[in-house]
């Protein structure tokens, strides 16, 4: 199953007319952030880049989820809007508060709050929680 990139771009505006509009004060930073296109077989679907003020986005990762949901119906269903929310969140988050990208314990607890997030939103859309 593919995802375009045309699909991306649409769910990365709303997910940053989503952060925008529901926490603003990490909407200010949505805006400075762009999208860079890879398929590459390494573990990632989408990857955040503080310092080169992207989002990396994995098309073999992500077309991987979608044939898994095919294969194993118990697989919690891949949402591109919601997993894009989740990375523009921790973006957002280290980059307000000036954290550095690359500790361990700070990307942990943020990687949970945005992981509640995203599984709360996932949940309005009757989806399964997220791993």
């Amino acid at each position: 199953m593919k995802m375009t990139e045309l699909e991306v771009k649409e769910a990365f505006e709303k997910a940053k007319k989503w952060i925008k509009e529901n926490i603003p004060e990490l909407g200010i930073f949505v805006d400075e952030i762009s999208l860079e296109f890879t398929r590459s077989k390494d573990g990632y679907d989408l990857r955040r880049n503080l310092r080169e003020r992207k989002i990396l986005v994995n098309l073999y990762r992500i077309e991987w989820y979608l044939e898994r949901e095919k294969i194993c119906r118990l697989s919690p269903k891949y949402d591109i809007e919601t997993a894009l929310i989740h990375e523009i969140f921790e973006y957002c988050y280290l980059r307000r508060h000036n954290y550095p990208e690359d500790d361990p314990a700070i990307n942990l607890l943020v990687h949970r709050m945005a992981r509640s997030l995203e599984n709360s939103l996932r949940d309005k859309k009757g989806l399964k929680p997220w791993i």
